[in-house]
């Protein structure tokens, strides 16, 4: 692969990853208006925060190599938010609404680290350490919010679901 080459494929990497934030941004404004679990509920107002300066960080790392935002939809994102969507539909009861959304938000997180960690490697390869150091933290950042999840789930959600 010639390095043209796989600068394009960063390039379309940073724009899909900017859609997944923004989609992702979407999705845990709504969790955030549909947990019952108060702390779930924090979470979801947090990870949104977090998720909008992740996409700031993209749209600048998309100015950063002379590319504009454009409107491309992340289809591993959608996806993502089209099995919560089902899952969310089996959930008769308030806790496992909880439960599915907890989910959904935690999914996603695995899902920004796994790209995240794929556009630092590429960054880094490619010349671009400020980008590939900001990545690091944005993959660190993730782990957090996931852990963070996994104590609510384990401390009241689950336990409230099997109530």
């Amino acid at each position: 692969m010639s390095k043209a080459a796989y600068m394009d494929w960063y390039k379309a990497g940073s724009h899909a990853v900017r859609s997944a934030c923004e989609q992702g941004v979407a999705a845990a404004s709504k969790a955030e208006r549909s947990f019952s679990d108060t702390d779930a509920k924090a979470l979801a107002a947090d990870g949104k925060a977090l998720l909008e300066q992740h996409e700031a960080a993209f749209v600048g790392f998309l100015n950063d190599i002379g590319e504009q935002p454009n409107g491309f939809v992340d289809q591993i994102m959608k996806g993502i938010g089209e099995g919560v969507a089902l899952s969310l539909e089996a959930a008769e009861e308030p806790q496992i609404v909880d439960v599915a959304l907890l989910t959904g938000e935690q999914t996603g997180l695995h899902y920004f680290i796994a790209a995240y960690g794929a556009q630092g490697a590429a960054a880094e390869a490619l010349g671009m350490p400020a980008h590939a150091e900001r990545l690091r933290q944005m993959i660190g950042e993730c782990y957090a919010l996931d852990r963070r999840y996994t104590e609510v789930a384990k401390a009241s959600v689950n336990r409230a679901a099997a109530a």
